[in-house]
């Protein structure tokens, strides 16, 4: 009696061994499951978001090379010895760069295709004349909308007489031409001259985006 129940004991015992050692194995098969089914996940996870990266950068183009044709209306100019506005032609080449969506740095450089006399308003001096003058300038812009800049600058005008200081405030609103990466521009420019003169511009430009 005694060697059937340690037979039977064994069997029990043998017979639990083998079914914990099963169910590890089962637990070690489920673990390994989970693990490659995460693993899997994952990287698929990780290259969808890789590629929304790469398009949404493919989508987002930081530069763009602008020209302008504009018309530049000058404070303090004499025309016959008289007081007046004067309106010359001018032309424009800028290029930005987009920080983000919002904020960017631009170079613009303008030249007014025109000789003309202002008044200056410095001591001991009574007229200025201009040639031909070109500015150039840096100048942040913030676009509160995709069409819609603002911009805030300063540099200098360079002429063969005399250079001032230049101070920009302006704005420009674009309607785009996406298959073609381009867009229409329309802007407006206030330009203070230090110790000098101040004049507007209107200009109307296409710039492409890259």
């Amino acid at each position: 009696m005694i060697s059937i129940q340690v037979l039977e004991l064994r069997f029990l015992l043998n017979f639990v061994l083998k079914k914990n050692n099963m169910r590890l194995h089962v637990f070690k098969c489920i673990m390994a499951l989970i693990l490659f089914s995460s693993t899997m996940a994952f990287g698929q996870e990780t290259s969808g978001e890789k590629e929304e990266t790469n398009q949404e950068s493919e989508e987002f183009k930081r530069h763009s090379i602008g020209f302008f044709l504009s018309h530049s209306h000058i404070n303090q100019s004499r025309i016959d010895g008289k007081k007046s506005w004067i309106s010359a032609p001018s032309l424009a080449l800028n290029y930005n760069y987009l920080f983000n969506e919002k904020w960017g740095l631009g170079w613009h450089n303008d030249l007014i295709i025109e000789k003309f006399i202002v008044e200056d308003t410095r001591e001991n001096k009574t007229e200025l004349e201009r040639s031909y003058p070109f500015s150039t300038m840096l100048v942040g812009f913030y676009k509160p909308s995709e069409s819609w800049s603002l911009a805030l600058g300063g540099g200098a005008e360079y002429e063969e007489n005399e250079t001032f200081g230049l101070i920009r405030i302006g704005t420009e609103y674009g309607i785009p031409i996406p298959d073609l990466d381009l867009e229409v521009l329309f802007s407006f420019n206030y330009d203070i001259l230090i110790d000098a003169y101040d004049s507007i511009n209107f200009g109307i430009g296409i710039a492409k985006s890259f």
